[in-house]
Formats: C-alpha cells, structure tokens, sequence
C-alpha cells in the first residue's frame, strides 16, 4: 500500500513538473515572439535552422551576462566611491563661521617668583634648603615634557612629591600656585574694537601645555552654567577688527620654559574642541608686534549622507551611539568631535600605557617599532569617527619689532612719552579674519539612486534593449497570461461538466 502511494505521489509530481515545464516553453516561446529584446525573436522562428537558433540564443544568454556584469562592476565603483566632497560656495560670509577659539600658553610653565612664595609656605624635611626645592621645582614642567637625557628626574620627582604629601598637595594644586595667572599675562584686550576686560573673556583652561587663557573655548563646564551659550562670530575683517590683546612677559621670572625662548604659544581651534597638538599654533617672540590671520573653513553634509552605510562620520547629536562613555568624553568639551574623542582615548590609555601621542593611541609607534606594526585600518582607536559637520581655520602669521619711539597706555598708542609708557617685554598680537567671505564644501553622495537607476537602464538597453516596458512584459507573459489562461481553462472544464 505504501508503495503504491508513493508511486503515486511520483506521477502526480512528474505529471506537474511537466506542465509547468510545458507552460514555461509556450509562454517563453510567445514572449520571444511578441518583445522588443534585441535577437529573443531569431531563438523561436521554427523556419530557422537549430544551430542558428542555438546561436542565437548563446548571444543574447551572453549578452545578458554582460549587461549583468557591468551592473555589478558599476555598483561596487558606486559602493566604494559613494561620497564626494565639492565646493559649495566661495563667496560664503564670515558670519556664518564661528571665531576660532583662542588659548594663549605662556612660555614659561613654572613662574620663580610664584614658586619662591610658594616653597616659602611648605613644611621641609631638615635635610633639604628651600632653595635647593625652588631649583627642584623646574622640574615640574618634565611633566608635560620628559627629557630624557635627565638621568636623576625620576629621583629628584619621587623627592618632590614626598615633600607634597607631607603639605597634603595634589599636583593640579601645585601646578595652579607656580603657574602665572591669566591676570598678570594680559595686560589689556579689545574684541570688535571696544576695550574689553581681559577677564571677562578669557578663562584659565587645561591644555596639554599646561595652564593656559583661553577666549572663545566652550567647555562642558560652561554649558551647565550658561545653556544658551554660542561661540562669538564676527562680521568685519581685517587687523583693527577681531581680537587684540597686549601680553606682559618677564624674562626675568623663566624658570622652566617650554621651549628654549621667551614668548608665549597661541593656540587656534574649533570653540568646541579641546587646544590640543594638532590645532594650528604659533610661537610669538616677545617686543612683537604680530598678525594672526585667519582663513576660517567649513565642512558639512547633506542630508542624503544620514542613510548610507559608507558615509563613516557622525553628526553632533549622534555621539552617543560611539560608545558608553560619551559622558566621559563629554566632560572634555562641550560636543562631540573626533579630536575630542581622541583626547579621551589618550587620556584612558596614558594610565596604564606610556605611548599616547600618536593618531592611534593605544599602540606603540615609536621609530624602534613602527616598522614592525601591522595596524587594522577598519578599527579604529576608541571606536572615534570623523564629524560630517566641522570647521577648520587655517593661519598666516607676520610680525615686526615693536617700535621704541612709540609709547603705550593700554591698546592706546602716543609719541609723547608723558603720556603713555616704554616697551619693555610686551607683545601685541592681532587675530582677525582677512576677508569677508570664504569657502565651504559639502560632502553628498557621488551616485543617487537616480544615477543607478539611470545606468542600470543604460547599460541593460545597450547589451539587451531591455527597457522599463520589459519588466511589464515579463510580468505579462510569465504571470499574468499564465494566471488568466488557467482561470479560463477551468471555468471552460466546468461549463463542458
């Protein structure tokens, strides 16, 4: 019996196989017949020989295959080449760009006026003098830079620290008593022409140089206290508009420098972004009289870039799908940015690694190992992407001697000698936008699904004339004939029973 019914079961199933293998030769047949496909009629015209219809059927298979493959080679150029980057706009108004935020770092990371008052208040072990510990305390700034070539640093640090934990001090506490405050550096300001009070505009920030002023710089901080704050914009350009600012320097007072000279570093960046190392900078020399021109560039994307898989950046509101600790990053600055992020990850892997000053933190680059590292380009460090929406400011510096036949009160310049003051280790630095207009570019998609569907088109009509009737023929004659056919061949059974 059961046999029987799979035998039976057998010829049902060859019995349909076979009609629906008839089925599809007549409609293929008729379809061949009846469409406007290059060469689809030669296959099926009965007074042609079999081998030129065999013929005729490999060209157009190959042709097909063609079309096929030229389909997938377009889309993976699309694929890989999605976004491209073009000029919106040159004549973009310099109102429309944020003024860059600027940090200025003193020279001099330890004040030896600051730190003789400072040792003066410390409990000292009887064995030291205090002023073998003011030397010492040159060596705060190994902190920030460590000279190899010390060979007792680590000694003479292991000293100092001692000596702070018998006074109960932290480092950031030591740091912020020997450091020179931001009210004896700048000696008088002026932003959009008016006199400003230097404290009202600038604030003390941490910076990987130390501590330094920072105007324009919006920190996490700042947007708990005050909601509503934005970056300052201006809408003039040229050296009297923008921000000035007159530096008071005291060789004198140099007791651990940065760099071997007397001046002062002046930091440019985004107003949400940490001053750090790859921000443009420029060291100013003091009893100059110097010109920071800045040429201010914007970034954006279009909203066609939001939902491609291939545009690898993120918006601002989009920082928390990087990790679980954008709160973290956050406390570093206002928004989230990559350089941001970065600053993060340096600051995470510096407590238990010592190389961290590379665009890769994380992983050892220095030149003993460099050649031997095989870095995975699709990871990136702390999972940190580019931002789709930037700002970028490039910056010319020019400067000249402060003239000594010219007298000063302030930012109040006179040749009379009564009634004003003497140059003596003062800078006056100028930084402003040079023109009123600038470039923006924009970042969308290179290919559309109008391009594709355009060349898609193009290249299925040139090897198939395939075009967008086709689909309807196709469905016509595979679906809805063989649909009607069966409806009418079953309502005929039931009219003959």
């Amino acid at each position: 019996m059961k046999q029987r019914k799979k035998q039976s079961c057998c010829s049902i199933l060859q019995k349909v196989v076979r009609k629906c293998w008839s089925t599809f030769v007549k409609q293929t047949l008729m379809f061949c017949r009846e469409t406007g496909l290059h060469g689809c009629k030669y296959i099926c015209e009965t007074q042609r020989s079999t081998i030129e219809r065999v013929a005729w059927a490999i060209t157009v298979l190959m042709s097909v295959c063609i079309a096929i493959g030229m389909l997938k080679v377009t889309y993976d150029y699309y694929y890989e080449h999605s976004i491209l980057s073009v000029i919106e706009s040159t004549h973009n108004g310099i109102w429309n760009y944020p003024f860059p935020a600027v940090t200025v770092c003193d020279l001099n990371r330890v004040s030896l006026k600051l730190a003789e008052k400072f040792v003066d208040n410390l409990t000292l072990p009887s064995t030291v003098s205090k002023e073998f510990i003011v030397q010492e305390m040159s060596l705060l700034n190994t902190l920030l830079y460590t000279e190899e070539y010390e060979s007792q640093i680590r000694n003479n640090l292991s000293r100092l620290q001692i000596i702070f934990d018998m006074n109960n001090l932290s480092i950031p506490t030591v740091i912020n008593s020997v450091t020179q405050s931001c009210q004896n550096l700048l000696e008088s300001c002026k932003w959009k022409t008016q006199k400003k009070d230097c404290a009202t505009l600038f604030r003390p920030s941490y910076t990987r140089d130390g501590i330094c002023c920072s105007f324009n710089y919006i920190t996490r901080d700042r947007i708990i206290n005050e909601p509503n704050l934005r970056p300052q914009k201006m809408s003039s350009c040229g050296y009297q508009s923008g921000l000035i600012i007159l530096l008071n320097l005291d060789p004198s007072d140099y007791h651990a420098s940065i760099v071997q000279t007397v001046g002062t570093k002046i930091i440019l960046h985004n107003p949400y972004e940490y001053p750090d190392y790859d921000s443009p900078s420029k060291l100013i020399s003091m009893n100059k009289y110097s010109f920071l021109t800045v040429q201010p560039m914007e970034t954006y994307s279009s909203n066609d870039i939001k939902w491609t898989s291939r545009r690898e950046c993120i918006y601002k509101n989009e920082g928390d799908i990087i990790n679980n600790d954008i709160s973290k990053i956050d406390m570093i600055s206002a928004k989230y940015s990559l350089k941001n992020c970065l600053t993060y990850c340096r600051a995470t892997v510096i407590k238990r690694k010592f190389w961290y000053d590379t665009s890769w933190p994380g992983t050892n680059m220095s030149p003993q190992t460099l050649p031997l590292i095989e870095l995975n380009t699709k990871y990136k460090p702390c999972n940190c992407k580019p931002d789709c929406n930037f700002y970028q400011y490039s910056v010319e510096h020019s400067a000249g001697h402060l003239n000594k036949r010219i007298y000063y009160n302030g930012l109040t310049y006179t040749n009379y000698p009564s009634k004003g003051k003497t140059w003596q280790n003062q800078t006056i630095i100028h930084i402003f936008f040079d023109d009123l207009v600038s470039i923006q570019y924009r970042r969308d998609m290179r290919y559309s699904w109008r391009h594709l569907f355009a060349t898609s088109g193009g290249l299925l009509g040139v090897f198939a004339g395939f075009s967008f009737m086709s689909m309807f023929e196709i469905a016509y004659f595979f679906i809805i004939r063989v649909l009607t056919d069966t409806c009418i061949k079953r309502r005929s059974a039931g009219n003959v029973n």
